[in-house]
């Protein structure tokens, strides 16, 4: 086991079978640092990588009973979280008509009112993640499908030819995003800390279910779209479009209703439980006489259950990072060993401890985040630079969301049995060599050179000469067939990677504002590439893939920093 930050002193009281003493773990910081920073050195301490034999290898068929178990209990969750990805995907799907209704045509303006809920993200992450670390997961998550029920509804309300309508459905996205932002985080750090002690074996399978809700949503919108979209252009223009925005009223009530049902983490339990301790320790120090602590000997003061006072004092191991033990002879009833969790929930992380984490999660998920979200931009992109229809383009996205779908339990598997990060990097490395080859390809055999030059890029709807089988053939070969295998691969377990950066009473906040950063570069991400697919068609695979290499180099900086002590994993640090 690694030792100790410096100036930490672990005290423990061996148990001994002769008088039956019980073991008890104390911790003492300085008192410029005081108690919390004495108890996060024994979480340090107690966090050791056991290597721990992955149950995904050793025994798959009680992986799979646990994986099976574990998505049945999870339909509050996976429900309200199709609510979020629902809402940006209809809009993506729909992009067509509320370009013409609210934009005047104007594909760039709407792509960037795409991304205001993305804008808003972080300030949702940020209160709503202060409401779960404070109040409970399951507080916060009810606030967020509330707020994103109503405000995606009310965007299908929204008069044809209101004065300020651009304006006022922008507004609504801002609401929107407010609530998402808590939804997002608020969704992975429930499903990591939910299951008990034995959840460890299966928190890739656990993060999977944000990829389940969030396909079955692209689905969904899909669907609703290609529907939308057999209808003639006037009705479509004239009442058709709200359709899909009014469909998340029934989603949205059957969310509320199965999520009052929802039981708190353990992880949070743990957390208020050891808040109200440390309150009442602190309040029994104040009124009795304090713990001292000097520069050059600790002086430790435990109290029996009948009012006696051991004393024991230590001059080792302050200073020069040794590991000190100290027996205390306990008297009366045992007290029980706080495990390296309960001291975790008692230490108090600040924004200032953790900054450095939150900038990793930006830079890893920004390019995921990308990824996820160009499955929306592409049914553009086909119709503009290749000549589909709109209901072929839509197909294409929408079985391409089909395969990621189906993705999510070999990849929990992988994740479970080889790792998250070895996971991660090798699906990134697959995205990074195939995203720019896979659409010039679709590009080129499409067979229109102005395609490729980028000349048709820019051209509207309808004008671009009708693809060749072959153009079809690819395109469903490349995009659905392939594509979405390397990106299953490097985006479904992301967000265990996300909330493995933060500790528990932390982890609310962290990964909720880490996500909402990363979650700009993804909403942008369709602007972008209609804007770079003005110049060459074949641009937005670049961007995409100038995005992921910064990604996996901090996944391959996290992972050999994790292995040699030098980054604190917080989840499953055996298996990261």
């Amino acid at each position: 086991r690694r030792r100790t930050r410096r100036r930490d002193v672990r005290v423990r009281a061996m148990s001994d079978s002769s008088d039956n003493d019980c073991a008890v773990l104390a911790n003492i910081g300085s008192r410029r640092t005081g108690d919390a920073e004495a108890v996060r050195g024994a979480a340090a301490h107690e966090t050791t990588h056991l290597a721990k034999e992955p149950l995904a290898r050793s025994d798959p068929e009680e992986y799979f009973r646990r994986v099976r178990a574990l998505y049945a209990g999870s339909g509050a969750v996976i429900l309200g979280n199709i609510m979020e990805w629902y809402d940006w995907t209809i809009y993506g799907s729909m992009e067509d008509l509320i370009a013409d209704i609210f934009m005047g045509g104007r594909h760039e303006a709407t792509w960037l009112v795409f991304a205001v809920p993305f804008v808003a993200r972080p300030l949702g992450s940020l209160v709503l993640g202060w409401v779960g670390d404070r109040c409970g997961r399951t507080v916060a998550l009810n606030i967020a499908i509330w707020g994103m029920a109503m405000s995606t509804c009310l965007q299908g309300c929204i008069p044809n030819g209101m004065p300020g309508a651009a304006g006022v459905l922008a507004g609504l996205r801002f609401i929107s995003g407010i609530s998402a932002g808590g939804e997002a985080a608020g969704v992975n750090t429930y499903m990591t800390e939910v299951g008990g002690a034995e959840r460890d074996y299966t928190l890739a399978a656990a993060v999977g279910v944000n990829n389940v809700s969030g396909s079955m949503a692209f689905f969904l919108a899909t669907f609703v779209s290609l529907m939308v979209h057999q209808l003639p252009r006037t009705e479509q223009l004239a009442w058709a479009w709200r359709l899909p925005f009014l469909a998340a009223a029934p989603i949205g009530i059957a969310s509320v209703l199965l999520r009052r049902r929802m039981h708190e983490t353990e992880a949070f339990e743990a957390v208020k439980a050891a808040r109200l301790k440390a309150g009442e320790v602190r309040m029994a120090r104040e009124s009795d006489s304090p713990s001292t602590v000097d520069d050059g000997n600790l002086t430790l003061t435990i109290s029996s259950g009948s009012g006696e006072e051991e004393t024991s004092s230590s001059s080792a191991g302050i200073g020069n990072g040794a590991d000190s033990t100290v027996i205390a002879p306990i008297q009366n009833a045992p007290v029980k060993e706080p495990s390296c969790v309960e001291a975790e929930n008692l230490a108090k992380s600040s924004w200032r401890e953790n900054s450095f984490s939150i900038g990793l999660a930006v830079v890893v998920l920004a390019a995921i985040n990308s990824i996820n979200y160009f499955p929306l931009y592409l049914v553009r992109w086909l119709q503009a630079s290749c000549g589909f229809s709109a209901f072929d383009a839509l197909l294409v996205a929408g079985l391409c969301k089909i395969v990621q779908l189906f993705m999510t339990l070999p990849v929990s598997f992988l994740g479970d049995r080889l790792g998250l990060t070895k996971t991660m990097l090798f699906g990134g490395a697959l995205s990074t060599l195939s995203m720019f080859p896979a659409l010039f390809l679709v590009l080129a055999v499409a067979g229109h050179e102005d395609e490729v030059s980028g000349d048709a890029a820019s051209a509207p709807v309808g004008e671009t000469p009708e693809p060749t089988a072959a153009a079809y053939a690819v395109a469903f070969v490349v995009l659905v067939g392939w594509l979405p295998i390397p990106m299953s691969l490097y985006s479904i377990l992301s967000p265990l990677y996300l909330t493995s950066m933060f500790p528990a009473n932390f982890r609310g906040r962290g990964a909720g504002v880490g996500l909402g950063l990363a979650s700009l570069a993804g909403g942008f991400t369709p602007a972008i590439c209609s804007i770079l697919a003005n110049h060459e068609a074949w641009l937005p695979g670049i961007f995409v893939t100038v995005l992921a290499i910064p990604s996996m180099s901090v996944i391959a900086w996290t992972r050999h920093a994790a292995a040699r002590g030098s980054l604190r994993v917080h989840q499953r640090p055996w298996l990261f």
